[in-house]
């Protein structure tokens, strides 16, 4: 165990995956809203990083992170498959619901739910929610929640990921028109509703695209999308309209959401939350990948949304944070949650965020900042009990920078691999960030239990 040397540390960084894989990336993390010590996990389980081969497993604790069963891989998918970016979310019976992307590496791709009824010592076998056989589209980067309200739509779930088609072969570098798609499940995950497109149109979105009408207004460079559940069982998703033609000049990413009151049946026109300035892919002396991911959620009791993103600046890139008190109809404007770095080269980036039962909010992020050279990578916690108006002082979980290089698995465009995103969960005693990180020689999972705020009197 590492100890993370904070202003109110150190921490325990407990190591989650061992050594059998050749590397691990893309961790998610949720909790069992029933029970504060019951922690599933997962993530890549690289078998060859240079050949960028790897599956989705799973980890899970029942002492609140202190140690960890690994699980290994999801059953159910044969061994030449690829399944990647897997999401969690507890249903209201306990049941464990896990969703991932998986593809044959040639025509075949889809969307898929695994289901666990113990726990998450098992999972069952995957349950399909889309799949396509013909090479013509690909399914990208999908993610889970389930009603645990009282509405009328109680334990229904929804997966929502980016549909990539129109100009096949999808899913690597060519410029694929992505739209929003949507499923859903009324019997526990047993079957799934068909595909729905929920991208809608708008003024804003004008980005030209491949085999896209001129005057096309719709929101159909959908990336990163996360749906989120309020009180009354709206259903709000989050997602970035992004330059699918990456051409110069190049044209800002828009965070955009749209929301669903009739469990999915219909949506409304999606509203503009921001326009952002996209991170540079890779940073300026680095060689790992960067995209300006959303990630929201929602507090339990209020239903006020919050999302997070990085940003691009002047100085390197910050954590932005924009609210909503009106299930995602109109966002407050943009603040920066990071402090003011005395380097105008630090990079804050990967945010990921959770609201606990009482409403303090947390955000983790990776930064560059305790690295004078700006090149080593540590994590971050930074947390609010003000409704996100204002945070606390960020505190380091880490004790030791992580070199990025190190154990570093090279994608299908040539680019280092450290993921995309990291995992968080939070509830009123405390939050658990869960991490990659390369201080034992290897790229690792990690995480730590940090103690939560408490809620502003």
């Amino acid at each position: 165990m590492q100890l993370g040397n904070t202003p109110n540390g150190p921490y325990i960084n407990t190591p989650i995956t061992g050594k059998q894989y050749a590397a691990h990336s893309e961790p998610n993390i949720a909790e069992d809203p029933t029970n504060p010590l019951h922690l599933i996990g997962g993530s890549k389980y690289f078998t060859n990083t240079a050949k960028y081969l790897f599956q989705i497993g799973t980890f899970v604790s029942f002492d609140g992170g202190c140690t960890w069963t690994d699980t290994g891989p999801l059953p159910g998918f044969p061994a030449a498959y690829t399944t990647s970016d897997i999401s969690f979310a507890f249903g209201p019976d306990g049941s464990i619901y896990a969703a991932v992307l998986y593809t044959d590496n040639n025509n075949l791709s889809g969307i898929s739910v695994s289901i666990s009824h113990d726990g998450g010592r098992t999972f069952g076998n995957p349950v399909t929610v889309y799949e396509d056989t013909s090479g013509a589209t690909f399914s990208d980067k999908p993610w889970i929640a389930v009603d645990d309200t009282h509405s009328p739509y109680r334990g229904n779930v929804y997966v929502v990921w980016s549909y990539d088609n129109n100009q096949p072969p999808c899913g690597s570098s060519i410029p694929c028109v992505q739209e929003l798609a949507f499923s859903s499940s009324t019997n526990g995950g047993a079957s799934f509703s068909a595909k729905k497109i929920i991208n809608g149109s708008a003024a804003f979105c004008t980005n030209p695209g491949q085999g896209r009408p001129s005057n096309s207004l719709q929101c159909d460079g959908a990336l990163g999308a996360i749906p989120a559940v309020e009180p009354d069982g709206t259903v709000v998703v989050a997602d970035a309209y992004i330059d699918i033609l990456n051409n110069p000049p190049k044209i800002p990413t828009r965070m955009l959401a749209v929301a669903s009151h009739d469990g999915g049946n219909t949506w409304n026109a999606p509203s503009l939350i921001d326009q952002i300035h996209d991170l540079p892919s890779p940073f300026p002396g680095q060689n790992y990948r960067n995209f300006s991911l959303p990630a929201l959620a929602a507090d339990p009791k209020s239903g006020k949304l919050y999302l997070t993103w990085p940003d691009e600046t002047a100085n390197g890139s910050e954590i932005m944070l924009a609210t909503s008190a009106d299930e995602g109809q109109t966002w407050t404007q943009p603040i920066t949650v990071n402090p003011d770095s005395a380097s105008a080269d630090v990079n804050h980036f990967q945010p990921q965020i959770a609201v606990a039962p009482d409403g303090v909010v947390s955000i983790s992020y990776f930064s560059t900042q305790a690295d004078i050279t700006q090149q080593y990578i540590d994590v971050y916690v930074i947390q609010s009990n003000t409704g996100g108006n204002s945070f606390h002082a960020p505190i380091r979980v880490t004790l030791q920078s992580w070199n990025p290089l190190i154990d570093e698995p090279i994608d299908n465009n040539g680019s280092g691999f450290i993921g995309d995103y990291q995992g968080l969960a939070a509830d009123n005693n405390f939050t658990h960030p869960l991490w990659n990180d390369s201080i034992t020689g290897i790229q690792e999972i990690f995480t730590a239990s940090i103690p939560s705020l408490q809620p502003n009197s």
